[in-house]
């Protein structure tokens, strides 16, 4: 039996605001397996579990995160004004 690192939260596209912050703590998640990773690599070296977490980590922060940011960026945060205009019209 497999055991899992780490569970997804269940979060859909109908409650967004839910979905975000089922993304933030996924990445609070992903932060502390990190440490583990550490942890584990200090204690028992860098074994197969302990790459295959690695490349969960790197992967998680080279895809989903950027998404997740780019989606805040669009959807969530209002739009700062252009430098020097005037945020008044």
């Amino acid at each position: 039996m497999t055991k899992l690192l780490h569970a997804s939260p269940a979060a859909g596209f109908d409650e967004p605001y839910v979905l975000m912050a089922a993304c933030h703590e996924r990445m609070t998640r992903t932060l502390t397996l990190l440490e583990r990773i550490g942890a584990h690599v200090a204690a028992q070296g860098c074994n197969t579990q302990a790459r295959d977490a690695a490349k969960d980590v790197l992967r998680y922060f080279t895809i989903a995160a950027p998404l997740h940011h780019e989606d805040e960026e669009l959807h969530v945060r209002t739009p700062m004004p252009p430098s020097g205009a005037s945020a008044m019209g």
